[in-house]
């Protein structure tokens, strides 16, 4: 390794040499299957939305009902005389 102003430099990497692919290589590799078997299959529409619920009723209004029924109206109510 070389140095400049003591900052270490990096040598040249080496060349290598690799031999071309051949007609045999080409099989060896996996490829992307690509017969009709192979493909995902198209939708042809989408699906309905899905529809709301309707809301339940967690309370019985009609059995919370209860009115005062006094037993006589006239011992509610004073005279004016």
């Amino acid at each position: 390794m070389d140095s400049i102003a003591g900052i270490m430099l990096r040598s040249l990497l080496k060349t290598i040499s690799m031999k071309p692919m051949g007609k045999d290589d080409e099989d060896e590799h996996a490829k992307t299957p690509t017969s009709a078997d192979s493909r995902i299959p198209r939708v042809l529409a989408c699906p309905p939305a899905p529809k709301k619920r309707k809301p339940s009723s967690r309370f019985h209004y009609a059995d919370l009902r209860e009115f005062f029924n006094p037993p006589d109206l006239e011992t509610v109510f004073q005279t004016l005389t």
